[in-house]
């Protein structure tokens, strides 16, 4: 029966007869009593069921919750239902046969074999976006469906038993008050997670969670039992950056499609906006991303009552303890394939906040929300009026940095499409909490457009994870402003070429380094700077670096409080300067935030003793200087020069070019 055609034929009569016909169903092992409904039920749609009891912001089923079906009770041949959403928000009712139960298929964890016994289903398969449908026989609850196969010929999978997941709602919370600031308002908690303080090295770059991820291998077409796929809805994405997304998202088992968005943030964000609804088997999304732009993954849910709710039956992100907004959700149709059918939706309201994500399921709190990182981006581009983008980010280590990255590059692809030569510049204003808001400017060339890889090496965009990750104390960003002005011209200089303007090279001298330039349409030429050797190289091999300022690194102490991160995220030389840089093979030393540079020897080893591993840093500067040009500069080139003590004695010179 096609999908669409049997959607419209169930209604709420349909589950009653539904019921009925499934209580008189032979059940292997279990009592011959009549397999009564769920006692959680959309409201009205069962007997004996009163007006729907409320959270802050949602209305959840009135009454107990279900009674529980234990694991040990299970056996092969049971007959129940299953509830989720197959159109709209209404749970609808599917028969399910128990099959067998896998032991110790997770740590610690069996998981239930079942079959669909329902039209539907059997067009569908096990759908994405079902992961957490409450499974129930003989009314009491067994569990929520949370694995399946891709590519399978039937609709066979796998429940997660419901006492593992309640058994989750005992783990504590680790995060203490420092780090997890909650405020109460209008009945809801707010939780606001700050990010730091962590040891270094502890947390794995982006790169390397991607190696580990991959070197796993990614789940989908796998010949095993897998996790139901997480549907990632995602609108106001441009296709270029909906790529992006797949690649980032997708080894964590969630799937982005297009669907429609959740409307402006404001409107759900802070103020008490039309009450959501909560209940088993109904659609429930955990948020990313919302504003203009919006990603949210969405699953079912498996049990509801006043502490809150169970959904999922395995994990989104297996992050753990996590802060991040739950939302309703409206399931458009279920889109059939071979490969992995899913649900499209699309979110409704706020509910609730997300707190754990663990290997059996995910758990919220109806009474509290999760706050998110405001980002506002500009992009003004030639011969039109700024055009301006909102949206709210999730708040997380490992999530804001790219989903920031996400939100930037998708405006700026956006607003500027066009794959064409230009020169990008970028004011990023980061608003932290406790500390002054600081400012972070980039000017790029993008000989073919700018993409969102480009973005994220961009010193404001590079701050969010470096904040987030800092080893020495909790931070809680307040927002991001992104001003971006585009330019359709190929205004750069390429460094080619360095000469000096003569042989002989003095320790205090000052000499004419030339440095020749060439510009993309039009002939080469040639900037003269000043450079000064220092009196303290005499007898030395000094280097010289003529570099781009994106290029040139500024000499900076290793940081050792939250206070020089920052400081050292604000050092840095624009792309539009020449930066000289005269070397030598070790010459000062960086202590306790400060750059001791021109160190007798005996004062070096002072710094640096042998016998302990707290010690100064070196360094190799001893003189700097700073050229501005009108252009953004490329490239870099070297020249080493032994300088003499003798006044008449002429230095060697060698040249090198990167």
């Amino acid at each position: 029966m096609p999908v669409s055609r049997a959607l419209s034929s169930t209604t709420t009569t349909t589950l009653r007869v539904l019921a009925a016909a499934l209580s008189v169903l032979p059940c292997a092992g279990a009592s011959s009593a009549p397999t009564s409904a769920p006692l959680q039920r959309v409201p009205g749609t069962a007997a004996g069921v009163g007006p729907a009891a409320t959270s802050p912001r949602a209305s959840i089923p009135a009454g107990a919750p279900p009674k529980i079906l234990p694991l040990s009770e299970v056996r092969a041949g049971m007959v129940g239902e299953a509830l989720t959403v197959f159109q709209g928000t209404k749970p609808e009712a599917f028969k399910i046969r128990v099959i067998s139960i896998m032991r110790q298929f997770l740590p610690k964890q069996d998981i239930i074999l079942i079959r669909a016994e329902d039209p539907r289903v059997e067009f569908s398969g096990i759908v994405a976006g079902m992961s957490g449908s409450p499974v129930y026989v003989g009314g009491r609850l067994m569990g929520a469906i949370a694995y399946g196969w891709s590519f399978s010929k039937e609709p066979i999978g796998g429940v997660t038993p419901i006492e593992t997941m309640l058994a989750e709602r005992d783990r504590p919370r680790r995060t203490s008050s420092d780090l997890a600031t909650e405020t109460g308002g209008d009945d809801i908690r707010t939780l606001t997670l700050a990010e730091g303080g962590r040891t270094p090295g502890s947390q794995m770059d982006s790169s390397a969670r991607r190696d580990a991820r991959e070197a796993g291998g990614s789940p989908f077409g796998e010949p095993h039992l897998v996790p139901v796929a997480v549907p990632l809805s995602v609108s106001g994405f441009s296709p270029r950056v909906l790529a992006d997304i797949s690649g980032e998202f997708r080894l964590e088992g969630l799937v982005p499609v297009r669907a429609a968005g959740g409307g402006n943030p404001t409107s759900r964000a802070g103020g008490r906006a039309t009450a959501g609804h909560v209940e088993p088997g109904s659609a429930i999304g955990i948020e990313l991303v919302r504003g203009d732009m919006s990603m949210v993954g969405t699953g079912t849910v498996t049990y509801v009552d006043r502490d809150g709710v169970l959904a999922f039956g395995h994990p989104m992100f297996g992050a753990g303890e996590i802060y991040l907004p739950l939302v309703d959700a409206e399931i458009h149709t279920i889109v059939s394939s071979v490969s992995q059918s899913m649900k499209l939706s699309s979110p409704l309201h706020e509910v609730g906040a997300l707190l754990q994500d663990r290997q059996s399921c995910v758990i919220g709190d109806l009474g509290a929300r999760a706050t998110m990182v405001p980002v506002t981006v500009r992009v003004s581009g030639p011969g039109a009026p700024p055009r301006v983008f909102h949206a709210e980010v999730a708040r997380n280590r490992r999530l804001t940095p790219t989903l920031v990255s996400l939100v930037v590059g998708n405006a700026l692809v956006d607003a500027e499409p066009d794959a064409s030569d230009m020169i990008v510049r970028v004011i990023s204003k980061i608003s932290l909490r406790g500390h002054p808001p600081f400012e972070l400017r980039d000017e790029i060339f993008a000989p073919e457009g700018i993409s969102r890889q480009s973005l994220t090496g961009t010193r404001g965009l590079r701050a969010i994870g470096d904040l987030l990750s800092n080893a020495f104390e909790p931070v809680v960003i307040d927002g991001l402003d992104v001003d971006v002005r585009v330019e359709y011209r190929r205004d750069v200089v390429e460094i080619v070429a360095v000469s000096l303007p003569g042989d002989v090279v003095r320790p205090g001298q000052t000499i004419a380094l030339r440095v020749s330039l060439r510009p993309y349409d039009g002939p080469e030429y040639a900037e003269t700077i000043p450079i000064s050797i220092p009196r303290s190289l005499g007898g030395d091999i000094a280097r010289i670096e003529v570099a781009s300022g994106s290029v040139a690194k500024p000499e900076m102490p290793t940081a050792e409080s939250l206070p020089m991160v920052l400081a050292n995220l604000q050092r840095y030389f624009p792309s539009t300067s020449i930066v000289v840089t005269v070397q030598t093979p070790d010459d000062g030393a960086a202590l306790h935030g400060r750059m001791l540079s021109d160190l007798p020897a005996a004062a070096a080893d002072t710094l640096r003793p042998g016998n302990q591993t707290r010690r100064a840093d070196s360094f190799r500067v001893a003189e700097r200087t700073v050229h501005p040009t009108k252009k953004v500069v490329l490239g870099k080139q070297d020249i080493s020069v032994t300088v003499r003590d003798d006044s008449l004695g002429a230095a060697r010179i060698s040249g090198s070019a990167d």
